[in-house]
């Protein structure tokens, strides 16, 4: 891992209001069975870890994370979001880091794919002005 390593997200489900859909809703998004969630969700570990800024972040990830959450707040799902440093391993992170809104998420989300836009904008510019 590098220095330059981002931080994380990563998504705690209220054990109490889990219903099978939710399984199948982190499914989708994962490689890990029920079983696995399951175990997750008994355990209040995280059922998604996500590194943040990173191509697949901006590539879907994120837009993927928000979509499932708010499907998750229309049904009443409870979870838990929190960014985390980079250096924390993503099973022992259950109570470190930063616990986040949807609301602040969807900033975050929005506020990196503005500086992305910005970047790729001067990026052109630059090999534009170098032909």
């Amino acid at each position: 891992m590098n220095d330059l390593a981002s931080p994380r997200l990563q998504v705690v489900v209220d054990d109490v209001s889990a219903p099978a859909r939710v399984l199948a809703d982190v499914k989708s998004v994962t490689a890990l069975g029920f079983a696995d969630f399951a175990v997750l969700i008994e355990q209040w570990a995280p059922v998604l870890d996500i590194e943040m800024f990173t191509n697949d972040w901006y590539d879907g990830a994120a837009a993927r994370v928000l979509a499932l959450l708010s499907g998750w707040d229309t049904r009443g799902v409870g979870y838990i979001l929190r960014e985390v440093p980079a250096r924390t391993h993503h099973r022992a992170a259950g109570k470190e880091g930063s616990r986040i809104g949807l609301d602040e998420l969807r900033t975050i989300v929005g506020t990196g794919a503005e500086d992305l836009a910005r970047l790729e904008e001067t990026a052109g510019r630059g090999c534009a002005g170098a032909s």
